[in-house]
């Protein structure tokens, strides 16, 4: 694995989507058709999974990538088929449903299942936007249950106020909704399952999973801290499955990885070149706001040049 690897946008259409993205990122809304609510820029959830868009493997999916290539692409990581991170950037009008997501699955110490821990970075946010996590303080799990099916049980979740640059973490079992008027860059383990548990109303009613979804839930789990983003460099997320990373770049400077496996770069502002060193192979990357590329894992060292804000990524299993 020789080069920094780019991927299509696979634009998913919802019934809460926005128009923020446009004004934050406007070629990665060219590509985008109207009422695109998700747009993942890498991910291995077939049928929705990544293709490389550019060198020797252009056309590959990243499930082949690591299918054929996995101690190049990954190291020495999980030994699960399918790539370990999703990356997507969100668009809101509307709240989403309230739902969480199931933890990893381990056997004898191994993981065999992986769950679905995710973080958000908060790119915009209309006044008085919000991103809910958790039951408020003396809300008991079966007024939460009897709320899902009598009233709106937003009323008794955490509302918590979020503003540009804003980092959260959101663990697996973790009950949450995000609201309207945010765009997010969402990063998260690669895992398909969502459990909707109740949603807002819809010209077309969604599926929920409310039996699934509260079976899942661990109500004990402590609100994370909001993390600031202002500083040149900030270590978002220190541990967890993935690392997150945010560097705020004004001049040219040297990074050593200090992780196992691959990194992925996400440019957010400004016009920033990446040049990745593996050995005597050094690999530039030129991104633009809205940019992810992965370097594969042989990729150690990296110079960064102004001036930009990237947000690096990278797992852990």
């Amino acid at each position: 694995m020789t080069y920094p690897l780019r991927f299509h946008r696979i634009a998913v259409p919802k019934p809460w989507a926005g128009t923020q993205l446009s004004g934050l990122f406007p070629d990665v809304a060219a590509e985008l058709p109207p009422g695109t609510g998700e747009s993942i820029e890498l991910a291995d959830l077939p049928p929705q999974t990544s293709v490389v868009a550019n060198g020797e493997w252009r056309g590959k999916t990243i499930r082949e990538l690591v299918t054929e290539h996995r101690a190049a692409l990954v190291g020495e990581l999980s030994d699960l088929p399918d790539f370990p991170l999703a990356l997507k950037l969100l668009d809101t009008a509307e709240a989403l449903s309230i739902q969480d997501h199931p933890g990893d699955v381990r056997e004898n110490g191994k993981l065999v299942r992986r769950g679905k821990c995710e973080c958000w970075l908060v790119l915009t946010a209309e006044p008085d936007a919000v991103i809910y996590q958790g039951l408020k303080p003396g809300v008991t799990p079966e007024q939460f249950e009897e709320a899902l099916n009598s009233g709106n049980p937003t009323e008794l979740l955490n509302a918590r106020e979020v503003k540009p640059g804003d980092y959260i973490y959101n663990e697996a079992g973790m009950v949450h909704a995000i609201g309207g008027g945010l765009a997010l860059l969402e990063i998260q383990q690669n895992c398909p399952t969502t459990y909707r548990l109740w949603d807002f109303p819809r010209d077309k009613p969604r599926e929920l999973h409310v039996r699934a979804g509260l079976d899942t839930a661990k109500f004990e789990l402590q609100l994370p801290p909001i993390r600031k983003t202002d500083a040149d460099d900030v270590l978002l997320q220190a541990d967890g499955p993935f690392g997150v990373r945010s560097l705020r770049v004004n001049k040219a400077r040297h990074l050593e990885k200090d992780w196992v496996g691959f990194t992925l770069v996400t440019c957010l502002s400004g016009d920033c070149e990446i040049t990745g060193r593996a050995r005597d192979n050094l690999q530039p990357a030129r991104l633009k706001p809205g940019d992810t590329v992965l370097f594969p894992a042989e990729f150690n060292e990296f110079e960064l040049y102004p001036s930009g804000w990237l947000i690096l990524s990278w797992s852990r299993e």
